[in-house]
């Protein structure tokens, strides 16, 4: 009996740091990524329709199976496959995926000097990459992490409401 019970909370311990590691699937980031441009303060900017930079086929994949059944405030979102940095400056909104993971500051640079809001599959890329916005698992839930400072420099601008349910880094100078 008390193998049994030793048992079970090892296996309940391994359950839990599996959940804490877990990602935010593809199809919940590219849902999220059209509401965070939705609260943009300077979302004219993005044109019409709004044309995204994917360096990631999976999440390509994922954003493609959204057209058709989801807008952004009443626009329609073409999502389209980058081949190398220098793709970045026909966009305004770019996701850099884990595979360019060693090109997030480079990609970040040309991202500010288009003004062009860029999200990163991983948290690093926020955090010291130059990415301006991220996702995770913070207490089984998915959370939206925003870099401030990066996401200004950007060329956007989010609501202090909505900045109040997201991981806020990066303050400003």
């Amino acid at each position: 009996m008390k193998t049994k019970v030793i048992l079970s909370v090892i296996v309940l311990v391994l359950v839990s740091a599996y959940m804490i590691a877990q990602d935010v699937p593809l199809n919940l980031q590219a849902k999220l990524m059209l509401k965070v441009l939705s609260m943009d303060r300077n979302f004219s900017r993005y044109g019409d329709p709004i044309k995204i930079g994917i360096s990631s086929d999976k999440f390509l994949n994922e954003l493609e199976a959204c057209r058709g059944t989801l807008e952004v405030k009443g626009k329609e979102f073409v999502p389209e496959k980058m081949a190398s940095l220098d793709d970045i400056a026909k966009y305004k909104v770019i996701y850099i995926g884990e595979e360019w993971a060693k090109s997030y500051t480079a990609a970040s640079e040309k991202a500010v000097e288009n003004k062009c809001l860029m999200f990163c599959e991983t948290e690093s890329g926020v955090m010291s990459g130059g990415g301006a916005i991220s996702f995770k698992v913070a207490e089984e839930k998915p959370k939206i992490v925003v870099n401030l400072k990066n996401s200004r420099n950007q060329g956007t601008e989010f609501p202090a409401i909505f900045l109040k349910s997201t991981v806020v880094v990066g303050g400003l100078e």
